[in-house]
């Protein structure tokens, strides 16, 4: 014979249940989440391998965003380049991870990152890169001043 719940005890159950899944729906969503400090500057906490990730947006487009100091440019994959509309106006050979690999040139009139947004800057649109994440390069991180410390790095405008 089957074993039969009480209908009071199977509510509980699946309540306890939901509020767990919600609990640590809470706690792994928030942990990687970035935050704008009182004065406006962007805080990103390192994921478990250590790197800065955020949603962020290229011309007014939502884009996932790896932060990448070894990398010269922002790197955008061709099909996510496909996808935002973006023209190449040129190509080069660049020197990657993988060895050396030809890449199309090209603009982007924007970059946001939280409260933060850069203007006009070249990219590199590569064919090799697989997934969706974009790099953000040193042409854009250098126009900002980063500070690290206790796996946090704080993004602040430049003081000119």
């Amino acid at each position: 014979m089957g074993h039969t719940m009480h209908p009071m005890a199977r509510r509980l159950w699946l309540l306890a249940w939901l509020s767990l899944l919600g609990l640590l729906t809470l706690y792994f969503h928030g942990r990687e989440q970035p935050s704008v400090t009182a004065s406006g500057d962007l805080l990103l906490r390192a994921d478990a391998s250590g790197h800065y990730r955020l949603e962020g947006a290229i011309n007014d487009q939502p884009v996932q965003l790896l932060l990448d100091t070894g990398a010269t440019r922002v790197t955008i994959p061709s099909q996510v380049a496909a996808r935002l509309g973006l023209v190449a106006t040129g190509r080069s050979r660049v020197n990657t991870a993988a060895g050396e690999i030809q890449v199309e040139t090209g603009r982007i009139e924007s970059l946001a990152m939280g409260p933060l947004t850069l203007y006009d800057l070249s990219v590199f649109i590569n064919p090799a890169a697989d997934g969706e994440e974009i790099l953000v390069g040193m042409n854009a991180l250098g126009r900002l001043e980063l500070r690290q410390k206790d796996r946090q790095l704080l993004l602040r405008p430049l003081q000119e």
